[in-house]
């Protein structure tokens, strides 16, 4: 690990040489800004959405609908995080641009529901 303004980070495990826009199966992890559980809890060992929760699972879902180039393959909503797997068909976005969205949607959601 090196450090960034002294702190330690984990290096990118991206592959140099793979081209992210590649039409393929891409696994991917969105994390809460501080791990913070905004998204519901962990009940008898399975996952209880909350209203924030249940918010991120149609956004999550609603990526089809907005991209013609993405199918949704298994995923799951953690207190903390969201694991899922994006099927890039046809190079239109690329995998960055389609997180990055999910980010942003998820950021407004957190951010609307501390008000």
């Amino acid at each position: 690990m090196s450090l960034y303004q002294n702190k330690y980070r984990i290096e990118s495990i991206r592959l140099k040489e793979w081209d992210y826009s590649n039409p393929w199966y891409y696994y991917v992890t969105i994390n809460t800004k501080n791990h913070i559980h905004f998204f519901g809890k962990v009940i008898h060992e399975k996952m209880v959405l909350n209203e924030l929760g249940k918010i991120v699972d149609n956004e999550w879902l609603r990526t089809m609908e907005l991209r013609e180039n993405v199918e949704l393959d298994y995923y799951v909503i953690m207190p903390n995080h969201i694991h899922g797997i994006i099927i890039i068909e046809k190079v239109v976005e690329t995998i960055g641009s389609i997180v990055s969205y999910c980010e942003i949607k998820m950021k407004r959601c957190t951010a609307s529901s501390l008000r």
